[in-house]
């Protein structure tokens, strides 16, 4: 199979020099990894973890041979087997890597292990990152390289080694063995997860191991997005590009809530592109997060208890602490804010830098992103809990200059519309990363014994994964899943009764995030629930987003009931692995489902509408496709999402190149584009069919977005025949 992982013009010599350090076919003995079968392995037995770093090299020295190549297998403590060898004469690096690829894969499933991680030496020319990835907008290449194959097929973290680790050995062995120990040493302990958090020292978050964890590249990335999105996605990048934009994101946490999840996509495809993108995060501190979760994110969301106010002490510690990092990180000689065009400002975390951005540098575009529902009826209407937050708030927001909200109008403060630009934009997901991407069933078994090993430690319990499950929801859907039972048992329907799974990851800023857990265990402590408590599964999820990604496919039907919620971009998620959802009618839930397609909307805290769909489910043919854990999930056709209300899956909308482009419409608009840049026909028209400027002039022209809904702007600009 053609790879496009490495540029075969660049293919020449190794690093190292040839005649001093390569061996020759007499001086190796060739040692072959053991891919029998171990006799007395149990099928039910878990896998065991295991490492595995490759060297390739192109030998033009030998007449008679191929390809040399190296495969290291670690246990994580050291190497437990190796192969060292020579492909056939005629063999190129390319075929090696295959041969290698194939090798691991066998040696998986006859050896009984999951590989975590595979490493890649550093010994090509060809194996520069720079080489590694690229947009070709002339041709649709179907081909995947070697280090996507690895992470879609292997399940496997994609490593691509340092130069300097490679030159530090001696043989093709050495440096297969060196790749796996930096990778262990770069990712362990969060091998199992595809978000290893790194940080500079001007806490810069270093996405994906500072980008030598390499997921997936464009070529995939285009095969996965329609014509016209692509189009605009790469020709708006592009411009931003050559002009040398400079945008940086502030957030409050590199890890865990759904805005981390979304920077670190985002990222990764900026990376990619070459777009000058970065994003920074404080040094967080337990005290203040206690405030910014309880006494702004609640009490603007409207589910605060009644006493939960903000006084004067918590503005001044909140203040305290932005200053306080600003000063420690982003003040000196190297500061971001010093060369920055654009900063975007994620939800009130760290609105108090607004105006210390605004200070330190007068000529940077300030956006105000708000990614929660902000009860503005109840802040217009002057509620005191509310109005004292926003008011405080708003002090530092009116600062900016645009107010980037979910596509509902309702979460914007009427204040808000009367004094500033704002628009509406949807969060995303990511179809590649480890939450979305397909998963092979044996390695969806994997998962579902590490959640099993999770619930036993819990509480000594095991899930019955032949019964079937509901996952997600609140104490809505708990009472829900109850009065569903009830159902069941007057119905007296045949077969075991589906258990209820309520699981996921905490981010670091929240302190609620396991007291949900605790609700739950006092709510199936009343008598009501003593016949199905011991269907009922609450705990925190390991640390594991392909994990939580199994769970969800395996699920019968996935429940988002929130009550109050902004978008929950879960039921994307779902609706990405043809899931049935059941969704409340809540914030910008009802924008992603269509109702008979997709799922059933749900009024807010009704568990008894809850009850009646999940039965109307369970009774209906849809439980068949739901329910099936390889629909859309194959590893050979990775899905994207859909251009249009036709067809099945989410609107590619809210996947991650659609909030990418959406991202590229408002930087352009807030700066423009020089006119003293280069651009092809192709990117001139869309420009013109967005009215962006493309003689500089119009900077900060926000006139024809205003008020608009950024993706509805966005396919105005689409070109028609690419619709087509």
């Amino acid at each position: 199979m053609p790879n496009d992982f490495i540029d075969r013009s660049r293919l020449t010599l190794p690093i190292h020099d040839l005649i001093e350090r390569s061996p020759t076919p007499h001086s190796i003995t060739n040692r072959r990894l053991d891919l029998s079968k171990k006799k007395h392995r149990k099928p039910s037995a878990p896998l065991q973890t295991v490492f595995v770093g490759v060297a390739v090299r192109e030998r033009p020295d030998l007449d008679d041979r191929g390809a040399e190549y190296a495969i290291a297998v670690s246990d994580g403590s050291g190497i437990v087997q190796s192969e060292h060898s020579f492909r056939p004469k005629g063999e190129t690096a390319v075929d090696a890597l295959e041969y290698m690829f194939d090798l691991a894969d066998k040696y998986t499933s006859q050896r009984g292990h999951k590989i975590s991680i595979v490493a890649v030496a550093r010994t090509l020319d060809g194996l520069d990152p720079s080489l590694t990835f690229y947009a070709d907008k002339e041709r649709r290449d179907t081909n995947v390289h070697f280090l996507t194959r690895v992470w879609l097929h292997l399940d496997a973290i994609p490593f691509l080694s340092s130069r300097e680790a490679a030159e530090g050995k001696f043989s093709l062995d050495g440096q297969a063995t060196a790749a796996i120990d930096e990778a262990l040493a770069t990712l362990v302990p969060m091998a199992t997860s595809t978000v290893k958090i790194t940080l500079s020292p001007l806490r810069q978050v270093l996405v994906d191991a500072d980008f030598r964890v390499r997921l997936y590249g464009l070529a995939l990335l285009r095969q996965v997005t329609s014509p016209a999105l692509w189009s605009a996605f790469t020709s708006l990048g592009d411009a931003l590009a050559a002009q040398k934009t400079n945008i940086s994101f502030f957030s409050a946490t590199p890890r865990g809530g759904g805005v981390a999840l979304m920077r670190h996509s985002l990222m990764r495809v900026w990376h990619m592109t070459g777009l000058d993108v970065r994003w920074f995060v404080p040094d967080g501190d337990p005290s203040v997060f206690n405030i910014t979760k309880r006494k702004f994110h609640n009490v603007l969301q409207g589910v605060a208890e009644p006493d939960i106010l903000l006084h004067e002490d918590d503005m001044e510690l909140f203040e305290a602490w932005t200053a306080h990092n600003f000063k420690r990180y982003w003040s000196g000689e190297d500061s971001p804010l010093r060369r920055l065009d654009i900063a975007v400002i994620d939800d009130p975390q760290l609105t108090a830098l607004i105006p210390i951005i605004r200070r330190e540098s007068p000529r940077t575009k300030i956006v105000y992103r708000s990614h929660i529902q902000i009860r503005s009826d109840l802040i217009d209407k002057g509620v005191s809990q509310q109005k004292t937050t926003w008011d405080y708030l708003w002090g530092f927001i009116k600062q900016a200059d645009l107010f980037v909200a979910h596509p509902v109008e309702e979460f914007v403060p009427q204040v808000v519309k009367d004094t500033m630009p704002v628009v509406y934009m949807p969060p995303s997901t990511d179809p590649l990363d480890g939450l979305n991407k397909p998963l092979r069933r044996e390695h969806m078994n994997g998962y579902r014994h590490s959640f099993d090993s999770a619930a036993h430690s819990s509480d000594g319990r095991h899930v019955d994964w032949m019964r079937g499950y509901i996952i997600q929801g609140i104490p809505d859907l708990v009472e829900g899943y109850r009065l569903f039972r009830e159902e069941l048992a007057k119905s007296n329907s045949p077969g075991p009764a589906p258990q209820l799974i309520m699981t996921g990851h905490s981010s670091v800023d929240d302190p609620d995030g396991t007291m949900v857990l605790h609700q739950l265990q006092e709510q199936i402590s009343d008598e009501k629930f003593a016949k199905i408590r011991d269907d009922i599964f609450g705990i925190r999820a390991p640390p594991s987003d392909r994990l939580l990604n199994a769970m969800l496919r395996g699920a019968d039907v996935v429940c988002q009931v929130s009550t109050r919620e902004g978008y929950e971009i879960k039921v994307t998620e779902a609706i990405h692995k043809r899931k049935w959802v059941i969704a409340s009618n809540a914030g910008g839930i009802p924008l992603q489902v269509r109702q008979g397609r997709d799922g059933e909307i749900v009024e807010t805290s009704d568990p008894e509408a809850i009850a009646r769909a999940l039965v109307k489910f369970y009774s209906s043919d849809k439980h068949t496709s739901s329910r099936n854990e390889m629909t859309a999930n194959d590893v050979d056709h990775v899905r994207g999402g859909r251009d249009g209300e036709a067809g099945d899956g989410p609107s590619e909308r809210d996947l991650t190149t659609g909030n990418a482009s959406m991202w590229h419409l408002v930087f352009a608009k807030l700066v423009g584009i020089s006119g003293h840049i280069e651009l092809p026909d192709e990117t001139k028209a869309i420009l013109d069919r967005l009215e962006i400027s493309r003689d500089g002039k119009l900077a900060c022209d926000l006139s024809s977005i205003q008020d608009q809904r950024i993706w509805e702007v966005l396919v105005k600009g689409f070109d028609e025949q690419k619709k087509r």
